[in-house]
């Protein structure tokens, strides 16, 4: 067993995983879907990195500089990344957040708590919502 295995077994891995997948429920045609935003002199001072598949947008960071909060940048981002998503062919979306985090941004946003997971990290939670954009 190797606990550091190297890129190319990691890659073998993840393409046997693709294969089995894409036989079981079709490919799953991934695309990413990052967005970032500059301040006046071109530093990036905010950002949504995430992706669409099997109909869905997955987002995995959304991020604004402390500096830049509460100025609706954030709702921005989302909004846009949502809207492309849709453009794909996208029905819904997912995140991830924690309780310190984004959870009640999101649910400003319509998306919906589906789980939580105490303790992680101790004291703590973590969230995952879900949004349908056909609604």
């Amino acid at each position: 067993m190797n606990f550091n295995p190297s890129k190319k077994e990691i890659d073998t891995v993840n393409k046997a995983l693709s294969r089995f997948n894409d036989e079981k429920a079709g490919a799953d045609n991934h695309e990413l879907l990052n967005i970032v935003e500059y301040d006046e002199s071109g530093k990036v001072i905010a950002g949504i990195l995430g992706g669409t598949y099997w109909g869905w947008l997955h987002i995995d960071i959304l991020f604004v500089a402390e500096n830049f909060r509460k100025q609706g940048l954030g709702s921005k981002l989302l909004k846009a990344a949502e809207a492309e998503a849709i453009k794909r062919g996208c029905h819904s979306a997912h995140v991830d957040t924690m309780s310190w985090q984004a959870p009640e941004f999101y649910k400003s946003h319509g998306y919906k708590i589906i789980s939580e997971l105490d303790n992680i990290p101790n004291g703590h939670k973590k969230f995952h919502l879900i949004k349908d954009f056909l609604r």
